[in-house]
């Protein structure tokens, strides 16, 4: 099972979008320099990943405002294939999809992109620059993932590769388990270190190892500081709450064996790494299915004022036995969004979002916390704002796969 869900099908609308080309004009006359864009308003960009039968095509948007009510890709940028995006120091990054390339951007005011540098990973065997396997750790220091437990570190500022880091003491494998890095989602950047975890598991995504461990980076070099040992299997979503405590959980694949075999299959939950520690707060350690009847969980994601989301599998609404498929947990649409209040250890579902698939996306932008929640054919995704309180508000919907938000500037 791959790590990331696609569909193959698409809609007729999706179909003929893809047949649109949404190439932007450009200037042909080598004599006369473009200026650069202004750069005074806010900038957002948000990327959608069509899938047809034909092939794919991702489409980056670009707006002022996240009060947005709507998307037209006909005024994104189009790309061939699952491109990624994302953002530091008021510059926008999209890294192709079917090459190793990566391509830096100035936003102008009025939403053009203009190119301010390229590089390849090609001489690292890398196929593609997935994003999704980066860390922007600040505005001269990235961590692109190269063969699971090594780093190609570059410069975002210079658009160069400094060299490769990789993470001494890390196990290859355990018990015939191989290890596997987090995505993007479970990796974040504080003071002077940036916290990055892996965990091991099978090839289905399936098994997994009862533990995990947090490698920590220097900044100033990037090299690794120490592994930290977690008693959580697949750590792969992490979050940071205003004091500066560091929240690791599990995604939806970890889940998919304790709900089928019960008490036989190493148990999900969450830590914490104290503000200005680099230790496991062994004593907060915790399961979140107590909270939520008994239900398992994923994705827990820190919303602000003491309270997060998680994602909980509602299993009283399909048959589950010895013969259920992992992809009946993994993909289908049996799981709510529940609040958790960490300081009362209460829990409630969130009311008006629906049954939706566990792996949901969500983005912190400007003290405002987005949902990103796809259909179950990825043919949409509809993007929500939650707060700590109340109902989340329907903001926009776009086609396809949207699953990266980042503020430019």
């Amino acid at each position: 099972m791959s790590p990331f869900r696609r569909s193959t099908l698409a809609s007729t609308a999706t179909s003929l979008l893809l047949a649109v080309s949404l190439v932007g004009c450009g200037d042909d006359d080598e004599k006369t320099p473009t200026p650069p864009p202004e750069t005074k308003k806010p900038a957002y960009s948000l990327a959608t990943s069509i899938f047809s039968q034909a092939g794919s095509a991702t489409y980056v948007s670009v707006f002022d405002s996240l009060d947005v009510t709507g998307l037209d890709l006909k005024q994104a940028r189009e790309y061939t294939g699952f491109a990624t995006i994302g953002a530091v120091d008021g510059l926008l990054f999209v890294g192709s999809g079917e090459a190793p390339e990566l391509s830096r951007y100035r936003v102008g005011d009025d939403g053009s992109l203009t190119e301010a540098g390229r590089f390849s990973f090609s001489n690292y065997g890398l196929t593609s620059a997935p994003l999704y396997l980066n860390q922007f750790v600040d505005s001269t220091r990235a961590y692109m993932s190269l063969e699971e437990s090594k780093r190609v570190l570059w410069n975002p500022s210079t658009m160069e590769i400094t060299g490769t880091a990789d993470a001494p003491g890390l196990d290859s494998q355990r018990e015939g388990l191989v290890v596997k890095t987090s995505f993007d989602r479970g990796r974040v950047t504080r003071g002077d270190y940036a916290f990055q975890a892996f965990y091991w598991t099978d090839g289905t995504f399936y098994d997994f190892f009862p533990s995990s461990q947090i490698a920590v980076y220097s900044k100033a070099d990037g090299a690794l500081v120490k592994l930290i040992d977690a008693p959580c299997p697949g750590l792969d979503v992490a979050t940071q709450d205003e004091a500066g405590n560091i929240y690791f959980s599990n995604w939806v694949f970890s889940a998919a064996a304790p709900v089928i075999e019960g008490d036989g299959a190493p148990a999900t939950c969450v830590v914490r790494i104290k503000a200005g520690e680099l230790e496991l707060d062994t004593a907060w350690t915790r399961s979140l299915s107590d909270l939520v009847g008994g239900r398992q969980t994923a994705a827990f994601r820190y919303l602000g004022n003491g309270v997060g989301l998680v994602a909980v599998f509602h299993d009283e609404e399909v048959e589950i036995n010895a013969n259920t498929a992992p992809s009946v947990v993994t993909s289908e649409s049996h799981w709510k969004l529940w609040r958790v209040n960490l300081e009362t250890g209460t829990a409630s579902q969130v009311d008006g979002l629906g049954f939706i698939a566990g792996g949901y996306y969500a983005f912190t932008l400007d003290a405002r916390t987005f949902l990103l929640l796809p259909e179950t054919d990825y043919s949409k995704t509809v993007v929500w704002e939650l707060g700590t309180t109340g109902a989340p508000t329907k903001r926009f919907e776009t086609l396809g796969w949207a699953y990266q938000f980042v503020k430019v500037r």
